[in-house]
């Protein structure tokens, strides 16, 4: 399926620059708005509703020139000021849909049944289509919530990100937010029930040894990017198993030009489950550090196979109920691991 829609889940942490307080949302939202300490949470989601729309792109789309790529609201009405995205008050929460796609590319699109209808798209044209994203920002903690969905072959997670990280800014009282993915346990174990190991990975920078210069190859002051991948020929190895463990700690004592693959920049497992989905993890961290794909199809949600568009109703039920999960499994003071 060219457009399996999926899900990717953030945490999103407020960083105060006086480290010793302990702000929430809402003492982000008053300093960015300079607002009456006396102000309604209601009127401050207000507040913060229309400066998301406004910034997300309402009357234009917003570029992130970094990755090449436009976002925007995809549905505003001025008259009646309604739009595809919309608050939720009691749940701390902003989402719908916006468009999202490249520009950049000098492309054409053709009527597929005619070769002769064929139409050139300059660079200042995007190729669109339609997200779903949530953004929870609970106005008692410093721990809010993203969800992106993108597909398979078209994301908008870089622009997104840069998008709240922006948003969010309020550099008097406080740093950069830290956007960093989630995975929920279920997603984890739920991939691992059938996951098999694809590929030892054992990457690193490594300079021209001795014996190489006295075979005369004449490369002074040489490094090469060096990866070394050992691929299982059968089925037989389970992730988390002590036989991969042993197996990983005697692939680590052996060496290329000397330099052990234990001592290697990067070291990484390859695994891929009954669907042929994919997934990796840091050997060093073993497997319970992998953050599986959350692929909207396997939970339910339909996809239209003549336009591959997916049921929006059904990603939004999906992703609210699993933002309580979250929510219930993050508790707010978890440190995320870095992978």
């Amino acid at each position: 399926m060219a457009l399996n829609p999926k899900l990717n889940v953030y945490v999103v942490t407020l960083n105060p620059k006086e480290k010793d307080t302990n702000p929430t949302y809402r003492d982000l939202f008053k300093a960015k708005y300079m607002v009456d300490a006396q102000i309604t949470d209601s009127d401050l989601q207000d507040k913060f509703f229309q400066d998301f729309l406004n910034s997300v792109g309402k009357s234009d789309y917003r570029k992130d020139v970094k990755s090449k790529k436009v976002i925007g609201v995809s549905e505003y009405n001025a008259e009646n000021q309604s739009s595809s995205l919309n608050i939720l008050k009691a749940r701390d929460v902003v989402e719908g849909i916006i468009d999202g796609g490249q520009y950049g590319v000098l492309r054409a699109y053709a009527d597929v049944d005619n070769k002769n209808d064929k139409t050139a798209l300059g660079t200042n044209k995007a190729v669109l289509d339609k997200f779903y994203i949530c953004l929870c920002t609970p106005l008692n903690s410093a721990y809010g919530f993203l969800f992106i969905q993108s597909y398979t072959e078209s994301s908008i997670q870089d622009p997104v990100k840069n998008f709240i990280t922006d948003l969010l800014k309020c550099e008097d009282d406080f740093y950069a937010v830290r956007i960093e993915p989630f995975v929920p346990k279920k997603f984890v174990e739920k991939f691992k029930q059938d996951a098999k190991i694809r590929v030892f990975s054992y990457r690193s920078k490594i300079g021209v040894s001795q014996i190489m210069r006295e075979n005369e190859l004449l490369l002074k002051g040489q490094a090469f990017d060096i990866e070394i991948r050992i691929t299982p020929i059968e089925d037989k190895f389970l992730p988390g198993t002590e036989s991969v463990e042993a197996l990983a700690g005697a692939l680590a004592e052996k060496q290329v030009d000397g330099v052990g693959l234990g001592d290697f920049e990067q070291q990484s497992v390859y695994i891929q489950d009954g669907k042929e989905h994919k997934a990796h993890y840091d050997i060093s961290k073993d497997i319970k550090s992998i953050r599986p794909t959350i692929y909207l199809a396997d939970e339910g949600v339909y996809v239209d196979k003549e336009t591959g568009q997916p049921d929006f109703t059904q990603i939004k039920d999906f992703t609210l109920n699993l933002l309580e999960e979250v929510k219930q499994e993050y508790n707010g003071h978890e440190e995320i691991e870095e992978l």
